[in-house]
């Protein structure tokens, strides 16, 4: 086979050239130069790290006819017999399948013998945490008391598998995984001295998909070259890759931000058509939030995102701090608990929505909202609504007059909230400046022991006489926005220490509910018993006697009022005695419990 994979012809054969582990390559060169060679070395790590390799660098160090050197010549017959792997006194066992206990006592038997022409009998026991315990054991006495001539060499991706007599015999190094700023580096390196054409974003999305491997980045990147005919671009990457470049990703998050559910859900349907990795996905939406978040902190961070630097800038000046945690709190979640969702597609959809869900509408309309390219075929579906008539969307739709009437009016309505969405904010202006004068006038009007004054006098009075009975009065009472108040209303009511305010809430919900969630309630609390309160929350479980629970107690208390009332219903009877019908509860939907 002429073509030799990247992997094995990059591999690197000097320490010099290891990427990655500095620690590792520093203490083993040391030791190596001062003659000070440990018996026994553990190297553990994920696989594709460099512990093979190194294994066999060290074996070369060890034996190389130059002298023992921490820079073996590459040339001598040991150096290029262990790189071909067929030196003698090195030897790899895979315990994996060489696990039991006459594969280990053959082994041992043949530790006693001398080297045949060199310095050292180096073992490299590759996946020894797969040897059985009885093998463990009989290693121990050797570990402990090797002949002189012997070195092993342990390496596993699942050091706490090994027992612990027989780690405290062995030098241990943990082997790290590589930064995806590193992994693009050696790509780039790589794919200059192979002569292929590639462009940044297609490395970038590499080095993310090799998750800290170095070697299944190059695995990827052969697979690469083979798909793209030698060039890799960002677009075709993507598309073997099973995923999205990073403009889509971008355009997920402002569709997010700026709140356009009807955009987004067009978006997905989109997707959904590319078959695309799910997964993959949700990782790059964390990704680029932690991006954003770094970026409101500091953006000389994000120096190796090159070209998209300024879409992060961009994102970054739209979002609170709070926010964004919000969002990545909401996509992590999520990655979680797709796998349990009907289908993947669905539960990456609904994760998306409960972003758009949770991100405050009043952070909203404080932000400048980008202006997003609609499709040419969006905007002709749009202009061929309009100009419908109100029998064709009865003929299309098979509905009734009046159904097509009154989507005609939500059309018309609509509309005009796009078009015209600065008229209507001066209205509502108007509406509260003119309550403002109603109530200024009532004041004038009343007497000294008016209502006002003595609600006045009862809110003040009120942060000493709160309980867990009138917590539900007040919390009705306080001005909040919707998602504050929806995330709120889980609160129960604990005690009242001086100032402090004690609230019990789930701990799914506390993890959401921080940062300017919890300053708007306390403001409001404060405002409300004309007092500075400070509020103080403990999870819990259940949050028995909050707004929410008590909510659900009165809607089921509704509920079984309804399904009584249809029970004894004459008519129904009736229709019971005569012709055997039965009541199915799940359909009666009171008009109170809609609502």
């Amino acid at each position: 086979m002429s073509y030799q994979v990247l992997a094995r012809k990059w591999r690197p054969t000097d320490f010099s050239e290891v990427v990655g582990q500095e620690h590792v390559v520093k203490a083993l060169s040391n030791a190596l130069d001062q003659n000070k060679i440990h018996q026994a070395y553990v190297l553990s790590g994920t696989r594709g790290v460099g512990k093979t390799t190194i294994a066999r660098i060290l074996s070369k160090s060890l034996n190389c006819e130059e002298g023992l050197d921490s820079k073996p010549c590459h040339k001598c017959g040991t150096c290029i017999s262990i790189a071909e792997g067929s030196f003698m006194d090195f030897q790899e066992i895979d315990a994996a399948s060489s696990r039991g206990v006459d594969d280990t006592k053959q082994l041992l038997e043949t530790v006693m013998y001398m080297p045949s022409s060199s310095r050292y009998k180096v073992y490299l026991l590759d996946e020894v945490h797969m040897l059985s315990p009885q093998s463990f054991n009989m290693l121990l006495k050797t570990l402990e008391e090797p002949p002189e001539h012997v070195i092993f060499i342990l390496a596993t991706t699942l050091p706490e598998k090994i027992p612990a007599t027989v780690l405290s015999r062995c030098l241990q190094f943990n082997l790290k995984n590589l930064t995806p700023s590193q992994l693009s580096d050696r790509i780039r390196v790589i794919l200059k001295e192979e002569d292929i054409d590639f462009d940044e974003g297609s490395v970038l999305q590499i080095a993310r998909a090799g998750r800290g491997s170095l070697r299944d980045c190059l695995t990827i990147t052969d697979q690469a070259i083979a798909y793209c005919n030698g060039k890799l671009t960002d677009e075709s990457i993507s598309e073997m890759l099973g995923t999205l470049t990073f403009d889509h990703v971008i355009y997920l998050m402002e569709l997010i931000i700026n709140q356009d559910a009807k955009s987004l859900l067009n978006k997905l349907e989109e997707i959904a058509q590319l078959s695309i990795d799910y997964m993959r996905l949700m990782d790059l939406i964390l990704e680029t939030a932690q991006h954003i978040a770094i970026a409101q902190i500091s953006t000389e961070s994000l120096s190796d995102l090159d070209s998209k630097k300024e879409d992060i800038i961009s994102l970054s000046s739209k979002l609170s701090q709070d926010d964004i945690q919000i969002l990545y709190q909401v996509g992590l979640l999520a990655k979680r608990d797709m796998d349990l969702a009907p289908d993947i597609a669905s539960g990456f959809e609904m994760a998306l929505l409960r972003m758009l869900a949770f991100l405050p509408e009043s952070t909203q309309s404080e932000l400048p909202k980008k202006k997003l390219k609609q499709p040419e075929s969006d905007k002709e579906a749009s202009a061929s609504i309009g100009g419908e008539t109100k029998q064709e969307l009865v003929e299309e739709d098979g509905g009734s007059e009046e159904a097509a009437e009154g989507l005609i009016q939500l059309t018309d309505l609509n509309q005009s909230e796009v078009v015209d969405p600065i008229p209507v904010e001066v209205e509502v202006k108007q509406e509260l400046v003119d309550e403002e004068n109603l109530e200024s006038e009532e004041k004038n009007q009343l007497s000294d022991s008016t209502d006002l004054s003595n609600s006045n006098t009862t809110n003040s009075a009120l942060l000493g006489d709160l309980t867990s009975k009138n917590w539900n009065k007040v919390f009705q009472s306080l001005d909040l926005d919707l998602g504050t108040k929806q995330l709120a209303s889980h609160c129960s009511f604990l005690r009242v220490d001086n100032s402090i305010i004690y609230l019990a809430m789930p701990e799914e919900k506390l993890d959401i509910f921080n940062g300017s969630y919890r300053q708007k309630l306390q403001d409001s609390v404060s405002r409300y018993t004309k007092t500075e309160c400070n509020l103080f929350f403990e999870a819990s479980e259940v949050s028995e006697g909050s707004p929410n629970s008590l909510k659900q107690i009165e809607r089921d208390k509704v509920l079984n009022e309804a399904k009584d009332a249809i029970k004894d219903d004459p008519d129904v009877k009736i229709l019971m005695d005569t012709l055997g019908a039965k009541i199915i509860d799940s359909t009666i939907e009171p008009r109170e419990v809609n609502e």
